[in-house]
């Protein structure tokens, strides 16, 4: 028999090469400036294609003290992408995942032309979902033509500035501006009928045909922004005062109407017109508003001691509730204060040091309000409830998360002390920083009891301190000969947190994505489910089977944020050409790639899946129970291959997939030339500057052997629950350019 050989190259054409096309043109003269800008984006997923074009204006002008200046930008934007996430169960019709759990002797590239069920030749069409290979997953060409979205944004942003100039230390500014975005998307899903043949012998299929689907969505949201404010800089012998006071008012509304339908009469008419049965429909309106003010005054004497005070009142309706609305709930205030001494111009010894250019110490504190709620989030919210009370009676029901009245805001009080220092006459720079902050009141999503008919409830949770030491040293040249020069610059930042409170009674939280505050850990701990173990941490096994169990009981592990943060920057310049290069290292974290590798291992598809040759194995650092005692296991063989892999007592155990998040990462490399202008002499002097520059991001990643599966920045949210990998985007890229910029 032949074997199927491995086609490791396979899945890495599915992905095409992402080209991004763009176009700057600029024209400025006097106090008038106007630009536009063309992006064309092919993304690296077949068929994505996004086209923004944008257009900026402004200009200035000053009437004796009064001088006034706007600008004005309009960018428009239509794109085409694969929209799988919106149907279904949001993942099965997505091409990551069905390419993921593609085996990998399977040649998928093949597989494009999937329409019709015969080939040119009269032969059936295997990449057909009718005659697909795969009882279990679909082909991803598929789901790229099948499940699309399109769309269209029109965004206006404008803003106007007067400034007047009271006198020689006084100013007066207003600024207004006002952002207005109109969005609208349709995303489709198209009809597919299949064979009774596939019916009956395919899994994917035996829930019978896929119905036309369709979801419009319209979307409107403006900005106001108003904001008045004076400064005022005057000097009192050694004295010399720079105040400022003012005033801001922000206003936001946005309106959302969705309707969707999930049985088109009509396949190919994707109009809600065309529905069976009622549409599904929703609408959101929201408005938020922010009104501050705000104030600083800052002291320089003789340009070596300085000290700077701030405070902002802010007043926010996100904490008025509607039905007891007390003033006092919705406003709050945060001050902070700096100061520093220039120590290499007070200390005699220093200023004259031919060893010490500069010296400067520092200390701040500050303290920053944060309203971490979206708006109308001091209500419960209620939904029409399918069914309910019964048959087709109109009735609501409450979501699951349960919202209070009243909120505090987020505050963080930070401090900080610092000290600058130079040598060899600014050649070596170092900077170095200690800080601690206090987080109180932070809002975060709970598990609640269900018994009160909520499974969440949004509290003012969680109380943590940060507390970290920033390095950064900069060495400006590090060497120069002739015409080259090196510089090197390297920061380094060590980062350390602790929850110190929750709300009283509870000493931990879970946030989801198994993500859990607990006092005394770090903010955020995970918490997971792993094998049962004995007193020297083995596996317990069967002594029969071979199998191990599962844990019902979580557990804490690592933390979900990096404890140590590295950054590398070099650049070399030689005559008109410069090199650079950015390097960073992160590490002290773990990622929990479940998501991912469930599946794969489920699939049979994972390295995790092949170990052994998928022959019974012995579990690796496994004991099992002798009748007295739990013994080292060296005999007893586990079902190997799918059996175990698949099955509830591999894949529950949350800590198969719990992996170390450090990383090296080359982040970005560039090499640029700037043209001799005589080359272009023949443009008569038109020409004042040719610029050429090759650069690549996210050139090369390093990852220890415990992480085979991702990159450990890629998160299936943006919220505070991070550390979880998932497929809501795109696999990382590497991004490699080229620009031409010509000054005229």
């Amino acid at each position: 028999m032949t074997p199927y050989l491995a086609l490791p190259k396979e899945k890495l054409k599915f992905w095409e090469t992402g080209i991004t096309n763009q176009t700057d043109v600029s024209f400025s003269t006097g106090d008038f400036y106007l630009s536009a800008q063309n992006v064309l984006i092919q993304g690296i997923q077949p068929k994505d294609v996004n086209r923004r074009v944008s257009v900026h204006m402004a200009a200035n002008k000053e009437y004796n003290k009064f001088k006034a200046s706007y600008s004005m930008n309009y960018t428009k934007g239509n794109y085409d992408v694969n929209a799988g996430q919106l149907f279904g169960n949001g993942r099965d019709y997505t091409p990551y995942w069905n390419l993921v759990n593609t085996p990998m002797q399977v040649p998928v590239t093949r597989f494009k032309n999937w329409q019709g069920l015969t080939t040119a030749d009269g032969s059936l069409n295997w990449a057909n979902p009718n005659y697909y290979y795969n009882n279990y997953y679909y082909n991803p060409y598929w789901t790229i033509d099948n499940f699309r979205q399109k769309g269209r944004s029109e965004d206006v942003f404008g803003n106007v500035e007067l400034t007047f100039k009271a006198s020689s230390w006084l100013n007066f500014t207003y600024r207004l501006g006002a952002t207005v975005n109109n969005s609208t998307y349709k995303s489709t899903a198209h009809e597919f009928l299949y064979t009774d043949f596939a019916k009956a012998g395919m899994s994917v299929a035996a829930s019978g045909d896929l119905p036309s689907q369709v979801i419009d969505r319209s979307i409107t949201s403006s900005r106001i922004n108003s904001e008045f404010f004076a400064t005022a800089r005057k000097t009192f012998g050694n004295f010399k005062v720079d105040a400022l006071i003012g005033q801001n008012f922000r206003e936001d509304n946005s309106k959302t109407i969705t309707v969707s339908s999930n049985n088109l009469a009509f396949p190919e008419l994707f109009n809600i017109i065309g529905r069976k049965g009622e549409p599904t429909v929703g609408e959101g309106n929201f408005k938020k508003r922010l009104m501050r003010f705000f104030g600083k005054v800052g002291l320089n004497y003789n340009n070596w001691a300085f000290l700077e005070l701030t405070g902002n009142y802010d007043v926010d309706s996100r904490l008025a509730y509607f039905y007891d609305f007390q003033f006092k709930n919705i406003n709050y205030f945060y001050p902070g204060a700096n100061v520093s001494i220039l120590l290499s111009e007070v200390i005699p010894a220093i200023k004259s040091s031919k060893t010490i250019s500069y010296l400067k110490i520092r200390g701040a504190y500050s303290k920053t309000g944060n309203v971490n709620l979206d708006t109308y989030e001091l209500e419960n919210r209620y939904g029409l409830g399918g069914g309910f009370p019964y048959g087709s009676l109109v009735g609501y029901t409450s979501s699951n998360l349960l919202r209070l009245p009243f909120y505090e805001p987020e505050f963080v009080k930070n401090k900080e002390v610092g000290i600058e220092v130079s040598f060899l006459k600014n050649r070596i720079n170092l900077e170095a920083t200690a800080y601690s902050q206090d987080n109180t009141n932070q809002i975060v999503d709970v598990a609640y009891s269900g018994a009160t008919g909520f499974s969440q409830a949004k509290l003012n949770a969680a109380s943590f301190t940060n507390e970290g030491i920033e390095l950064d040293l900069k060495l400006t040249p590090l060497v120069k000969i002739r015409n080259v020069s090196i510089d090197f610059k390297v920061n380094y930042t060590l980062q350390r947190n602790k929850v110190t409170k929750i709300i009283d009674g509870v000493d931990q939280l879970g946030i989801t994505n198994g993500n859990y505050v607990i006092v005394g850990k770090p903010a955020y701990t995970f918490q997971l489910t792993d094998y049962t173990r004995d007193d020297q941490g083995r596996v317990i096994v069967n002594a029969t089977t071979g199998l191990p169990t599962v844990d019902p009981t979580i557990k804490p592990f690592g933390q979900t944020s990096p404890k140590h943060l590295l950054g590398l920057n070099l650049g070399v310049t030689w005559k008109d050409i410069t090199f650079g290069l950015v390097a960073d290292y992160r590490a002290g974290a773990q990622i929990y790639t479940g998501v991912w590798a469930l599946g794969m291992d489920f699939s049979g598809i994972s390295k995790r899946s092949g170990s052994n040759s998928r022959q019974p194995f012995i579990m690796p650092n496994s004991s099992y129970f002798d009748g007295t005692k739990y013994v080292e296991n060296t005999s007893i063989y586990m079902t190997g291959g799918y059996n175990f892999w698949s099955q509830s007592v591999n894949t529950t155990a949350n800590t198969n997939y719990l992996v170390s998040a450090d990383f090296w990462k080359i982040r970005e490399a560039s090499l640029s030339w700037n043209m001799p202008i005589k080359w272009f002499g023949f443009t008569k002097n038109a020409v004042k500057g040719v610029s050429f520059t090759v650069s690549g991001l996210n050139l090369f990643m390093f990852l220890p052997k415990t992480n085979e599966w991702t990159d450990p920045e890629f998160s299936n949210t943006t919220g505070n629950a991070q550390g979880v990998t998932a497929f809501d985007a795109l696999p990382p890229k590497r991004t490699i350019g080229a620009s031409l910029n010509i000054q005229l």
